[in-house]
């Protein structure tokens, strides 16, 4: 049996930015992979519109979400409210989601994508890095024992490795390759992680590296622009 989920990334959305997703799903799951908008309200009527054609969207924060926050942990409680509201849209910040033995683990990272501009400081992002990273950790090495899950879906805001980056990494990004989110993969005993979908990179990615499947599908204002259709086996 497969299962399918939508790829979308980067809709870099402002509160007068028409959007429209009417006849373009694909699949009956959405997997968003960050920097839907800097503002609140767009984001909620983002979430909104998409929810109505999706029987789950599962959402994770880019760095654009906290480029008006000074705080990380407030700004994240904000969005899990507006996904609370919604209903069918789940915030991927501390929690797994199992789809028909199929986990689901999501994070922004804070490791190889572009730091916001204002707002938070280097020191509060640290802490924001630190507690993904744990996060990822914990549920990686649970769901090694988890015999319900067969596979692990990873989605991040980051780009997992310098090296998916292609050559291309932005002089704005300080990469740090000991924080490289691919060392996770260290820690998949049971080979379960098989795909990984990641935003923040500019051009469209679909390749197979030791066996992980690693996709991305940016939108950067592309027109038209279309999901990504990211089949799982189970």
């Amino acid at each position: 049996m497969k299962i399918g989920f939508d790829l979308i990334s980067d809709l870099y959305l402002s509160p007068s930015d028409p959007f429209s997703w009417e006849g373009k799903a694909t699949s009956l799951y959405c997997l968003i992979a960050g920097n839907v908008s800097y503002d609140l309200r767009t984001i909620g009527n983002t979430l909104k519109h998409l929810s109505k054609f999706y029987q789950g969207v599962f959402y994770t924060t880019g760095s654009l979400e906290f480029q008006e926050a000074t705080d990380i942990p407030n700004r994240i409680y904000e969005l899990s409210l507006l996904c609370k509201r919604v209903g069918n849209v789940v915030l991927l910040q501390q929690q797994v989601v199992i789809i028909d033995g199929i986990a689901i683990l999501g994070c922004n990272g804070w490791s190889g994508n572009t730091a916001p501009t204002d707002g938070a400081t280097e020191g509060k992002i640290e802490v924001g890095r630190h507690d993904d990273l744990v996060y990822l950790k914990t549920s990686i090495e649970k769901l090694q024992k988890h015999n319900d899950v067969t596979k692990i879906l990873l989605m991040t805001n980051s780009v997992p490795s310098k090296e998916l980056y292609f050559g291309e990494v932005p002089k704005i990004v300080k990469y740090r390759p000991e924080l490289a989110l691919t060392h996770m993969l260290d820690l998949d005993s049971e080979a379960k992680i098989s795909h990984w979908a990641y935003g923040t990179y500019e051009k469209s990615v679909d390749t197979n590296i030791n066996g992980v499947h690693y996709i991305t599908n940016p939108s950067f204002d592309k027109n038209p622009y279309w999901a990504k259709r990211i089949e799982v086996e189970v």
